[in-house]
């Protein structure tokens, strides 16, 4: 009985890193500062004679803007629209647009007001239970969580302005 063996997925991580930089106009040197290393792992990662640790696979993602299955796994060579704001269709600001932005100074104000009033009643126990801590913990997590929303929220809005 003859064991089939199947054919390894492609792996393009080296030539994405090099389109990926040169579509930033970044040197290697740049490239290197960015993520903290040097040029030589660029060159060495471009060359495909090295492969980055996972921690260093997060920083490319995170500069290039693209998930580590797409910087590892996709041509990105077929994808013609990676980091060309140029090629995006231009977002028409609608005529109510400051009102959105009102409502998310107001809706940022409400939620500090009432994690502001959830510290108050928090702090006012002396020997809160173990339930009202439990629950104490999964507000501050809930108002991390709102809060980021709302700055990705208010990136939105500033890239849609133009501001």
């Amino acid at each position: 009985m003859s064991m089939m063996q199947e054919e390894p997925d492609p792996i393009f991580l080296s030539a994405n890193i090099r389109l990926l930089r040169k579509q930033l106009n970044l040197s290697q040197e740049e490239l290197a500062g960015r993520v903290g290393l040097n040029r030589g792992n660029i060159a060495s990662y471009e060359k495909g004679t090295a492969e980055p640790k996972i921690c260093n696979l997060l920083k490319f993602a995170r500069v290039f803007k693209v998930s580590i299955l797409d910087l590892t796994r996709r041509d990105l060579r077929q994808d013609t629209l990676i980091n060309k704001e140029e090629e995006l269709p231009k977002i028409k600001v609608p005529d109510n647009f400051d009102e959105h932005v009102k409502q998310v100074e107001e809706i940022r104000t409400v939620v500090n007001s009432l994690y502001n009033c959830h510290q108050f009643q928090i702090k006012k126990q002396e020997d809160p239970t173990k339930e009202l801590r439990t629950c104490a913990t999964h507000f501050d997590q809930l108002h991390d969580l709102t809060q980021a929303l709302l700055q990705k929220h208010e990136q939105l809005l500033k890239y849609i302005s133009g501001r």
